[in-house]
């Protein structure tokens, strides 16, 4: 087997600087991102400072081009047999078609591109699963998601993969070897502590080893999430017709692997039903939303974990749908907790029915082991509530359709008072996101800043504080310096005290093969830490926000693998904070 390395870089890393002056409200500082991996980006905080997240982007893959595809090679313009080293280009076209989450073959080398991290002076990767001899090592993808002030983090990890041979008879009555990459599971939950870990096992873990996910874990160790728990019944039907039957079935791939293009094909579904419209003139168009369905071929609840100190389940509970499935909707019926606060209430998503659209995923509260809707205002068409403090206030998004565009709109709902409140933000029509809450009522995220009718908008991190007399959005990068290095465009967590954690753009240099000197853009963690100041002007004489490191798009780099989990249709965290005293 004929193997090749990216050959060495040199690349100029800034790993913690603070920006300060009379105007600014924050100091910046930078978080080192993971040896061998290009971006990072945070996800929680807690009380002592600890950030967990998922750096992106391996920088030293093996590559094994017996198993690229050819025309990814020729496309690339890098020919085995005669070229012997890759270009960065080269290396970054390959890693990324590769990556699992954009991989839709299993007979192609498999890439995970996200690794979890933890901070706490330096950082470090945290791993429940290791790959075995026979397994491809960097094939894992792994997620954390929060961390609580015990220092448990909680997250999400999927399994190694393998490749297999099948033998199989032909048309011809030959025997055939066709080989293909296989994996125990599709994901499990993962549960860290000091170098520690464990992870849950679902219920239903049919043909693919089934499904499990946390995503939050407060300061009782009460961790929030969910599993797989039977087939929908589309998918048994799909999989006994398609897979099952010999007269159908293709005999050149292992049932596992008919099953997994089923429950990819899923995954990867658009929400068609809350797209503006269908064309009826053209047969075979279909409307897009822009929103991933996220479906599987399971059957899927929120789930609720009792942890004890060395990470065993003693105690979980199920969590319901907002509603019944339908006895003519055969497709999976789900709920998914995001959330918990110290008083055990958990927030997230649920599927539900739309009076014109059909089956939509809209937030949920789950309480007393019951899902309560945030709304069921018929306007809305797609939602989720991400965070939840210890005054039970909840925050989250739901999405509706202002000029035939569908657009995020944050909230916040008093769970006590069964009141919703929509948020203003930078400009009418700005889709936002609210990605965290503390107990003061400050919330923070990510709003679009520019106004056009581009089908993808700059973002920019925000705060916003509900207890002012007038609350107002806040662009995180009128709070620094005009001059930093850094674009903040997604604000992922906020600390009792007023500490964020967010993900922003910047320049990055290097040394190409040539041995000239570059640049590119990388996503990195900072932490912005509250001073006495004013507001800077930044941002009032450009739209969207210029600075160096503003180049490339954050959806593009985003774009390294989201994993199928992040149900939402975007990138959203869902943390306890750590905020808790």
């Amino acid at each position: 087997m004929k193997s090749f390395t990216l050959k060495s870089l040199t690349v100029a890393i800034v790993s913690t600087v603070s920006f300060a002056s009379a105007a600014d409200t924050y100091n910046i500082e930078t978080i080192e991102t993971l040896n061998n991996y290009r971006s990072s980006i945070p996800q929680s905080i807690n009380a002592s400072g600890q950030i967990v997240g998922v750096a992106r982007f391996p920088e030293n893959v093996e590559i094994d081009f017996s198993k690229v595809p050819s025309r990814l090679l020729a496309q690339i313009g890098f020919d085995p047999e005669e070229d012997e080293e890759l270009t960065i280009a080269q290396y970054q076209a390959i890693v990324e078609n590769l990556g699992n989450y954009a991989n839709s073959s299993l007979q192609t080398q498999r890439i995970g591109l996200n690794q979890a991290f933890i901070y706490n002076g330096t950082s470090s990767e945290v791993n429940a699963v290791s790959a075995t001899a026979d397994q491809l090592a960097n094939s894992v993808d792994s997620f954390l998601y929060s961390i609580n002030n015990a220092n448990t983090a909680v997250g999400v990890t999927s399994a190694p993969f393998e490749l297999i041979e099948h033998q199989y008879t032909n048309a011809d009555d030959e025997t055939e070897t066709a080989e293909y990459f296989v994996s125990d599971f599709l994901s499990r939950g993962m549960w860290y502590n000091n170098g520690e870990s464990s992870v849950v096992e679902p219920q239903a873990q049919d043909y693919l080893g089934g499904e499990s996910a946390i995503f939050d874990i407060n300061d009782s160790g009460l961790a929030a999430g969910y599993e797989s728990i039977g087939l929908s019944p589309a998918a048994t039907t799909r999989i006994e017709e398609s897979c099952e039957d010999p007269e159908v079935a293709s005999a050149s791939q292992p049932l596992e692997v008919c099953v997994w293009g089923i429950w990819r094909g899923l995954q990867n579904a658009d929400a068609s039903n809350i797209a503006a419209f269908n064309n009826s003139r053209y047969r075979y168009s279909r409307p897009r939303s822009g929103y991933n369905a996220g479906r599987s071929i399971y059957d899927i609840r929120g789930k609720l974990w009792q942890f004890d100190a060395s990470g065993e389940v003693i105690d979980a509970v199920e969590l319901p749908t907002l509603v019944e499935r339908r006895s003519d909707d055969e497709n999976d019926f789900s709920s998914y907790a995001y959330a918990i606060n110290n008083n055990g209430i958990a927030v997230g998503q649920s599927w539900t029915y739309h009076p014109e659209r059909n089956a939509i995923r809209m937030p949920a509260i789950f309480q007393n082991e019951e899902a309560l809707p945030v709304t069921e205002d018929p306007i809305y068409l797609w939602g989720a509530a991400t965070d939840i403090n210890d005054s039970n206030v909840a925050v989250g998004h739901l999405t509706k359709r202002p000029a035939g565009k569908l657009r995020s709109y944050g909230f916040y709902y008093d769970v006590d008072e069964g009141e919703l409140t929509i948020l203003d933000s930078f400009f009418n029509g700005a889709s936002t996101i609210v990605r965290s809450i503390n107990d003061n009522g400050e919330m923070v995220g990510t709003a679009e800043v520019d106004p056009t009718l581009s089908q993808v908008r700059a973002r920019a991190g925000f705060y916003y504080d509900m207890s002012d007399e007038a609350p107002q959005i806040i662009n995180l990068n009128n709070t620094i310096s005009c001059d930093s290095e850094y674009n903040i465009v997604d604000a992922n967590d906020i600390t009792e005290n007023g500490e964020i954690i967010a993900t922003a753009l910047k320049t990055e240099p290097y040394t190409d093969e040539d041995g000239e000197e570059q640049t590119r853009e990388i996503l990195v963690n900072v932490k912005l830490d509250p001073i006495e100041g004013e507001l800077n002007n930044c941002t009032d004489n450009e739209e969207p926000l210029e600075r160096q490191g503003a180049a490339v798009g954050f959806g593009s780099l985003l774009g390294f693998g989201t994993l199928g989990l992040l149900i939402t249709g975007i990138r959203r965290r869902t943390s306890l904070k750590t905020k808790k005293s």
